[in-house]
């Protein structure tokens, strides 16, 4: 009885440092890209926003032109960061920069024991792929805009971080039923995993999809060794975004699927205990000193989504 009395007081020790590095308010960077309207502004779709809010984070917008040494920075204040989807240019934009800032310094903290989450969504998941590669050419043309799926999922997503978790009714209905909405012109192919072996040891593939020639692509990663996520397809537009220009699915269970991904994400982000120097700071960057506008019931680019942020830039100067 006294050895067990022992081991159970040990096992406390152990434990309750673990269960006080959870962080109730976790901060999430959101990358903005060049506003393919008006290259005064970059932006961020506010779905984005409201997605990971609705499952407890705030979020520090990026703009495309913020320096390398702000977003630097920055790593050290907030506890996770996504990277949306959109267009860019690749190793030239902000978008891009600002992208391979975060990765190569998640690599480093995570290396050193400070668990720090990157999320990619559809360009966000390809630049993953871009900065794992270091090369443009890891990308594919595929049809598969404007049409929503369900995924094929291989034999590591029971197991994986991101689908280990899920309640089993949802895992069904996301290999059932069309619920992961596809929005791109580009992708990658199954075979870049076995020809490319920096892809290979680094990201596991969970899921796969075709597009409407019958093409094969890969549509959800996470990474073997660090918190890294990716999916091509878009989980915040499911509960946020109701352009009638659109096939969106806002079915029950497309909502909540979108809402147990938010939920995965933002509780990765509390494994870190990164934090702003001082709550006036803090308050500074976060996304609450910008007003959405509502562009859905416009005509033009970046109407199909209903609201957006945009950040004042000076044209073709991102860093």
């Amino acid at each position: 009885m006294a050895l067990f009395g022992m081991v159970f007081v040990l096992l406390s020790v152990f434990t309750l440092p673990n269960e006080s590095l959870i962080n109730d308010r976790p901060i999430i960077a959101v990358l903005a890209q060049l506003s393919p309207v008006d290259n005064h502004y970059s932006y961020i779709a506010a779905s984005y926003v409201k997605y990971l809010e609705s499952a407890g984070a705030r979020v520090v917008p990026i703009p495309a032109s913020m320096t390398a040494d702000e977003v630097s920075k920055l790593f050290n204040y907030v506890n996770g960061v996504l990277y949306p989807g959109g267009s860019t240019t690749w190793f030239t934009s902000g978008y891009y920069k600002h992208a391979k800032i975060f990765h190569d310094l998640a690599i480093k903290a995570n290396k050193n024991g400070d668990y720090f989450p990157v999320w990619g969504t559809c360009l966000g998941f390809e630049t993953l792929h871009v900065i794992a590669t270091e090369s443009g050419d890891v990308l594919t043309n595929f049809a598969a805009e404007d049409i929503s799926l369900a995924l094929n999922f291989t034999p590591d997503a029971s197991t994986s971080r991101l689908f280990s978790g899920i309640d089993k009714n949802l895992f069904k209905a996301l290999s059932a039923e069309n619920i992961t909405y596809n929005h791109h012109s580009y992708g990658i192919s199954p075979k870049e995993y076995t020809v490319r072996s920096t892809l290979k040891s680094f990201y596991k593939v969970l899921s796969t999809n075709k597009d409407v020639n019958g093409l094969t692509f890969v549509s959800s990663i996470e990474a073997y060794d660090y918190p890294f996520y990716g999916t091509q397809w878009h989980p915040e537009k499911n509960a946020f975004e109701f352009s009638q220009n659109e096939q969106l699915p806002h079915s029950v269970n497309a909502v909540r699927m979108a809402q147990y991904v938010a939920n995965f994400f933002v509780d990765e982000s509390r494994k870190n205990s990164h934090k702003f120097p001082s709550a006036k700071l803090e308050q500074d960057y976060l996304i609450y000193n910008y007003n959405p506008v509502y562009t859905g019931g416009k005509e033009g680019r970046l109407t199909n989504f209903e609201q957006v942020y945009l950040f004042p830039e000076t044209p073709h100067n991102e860093i």
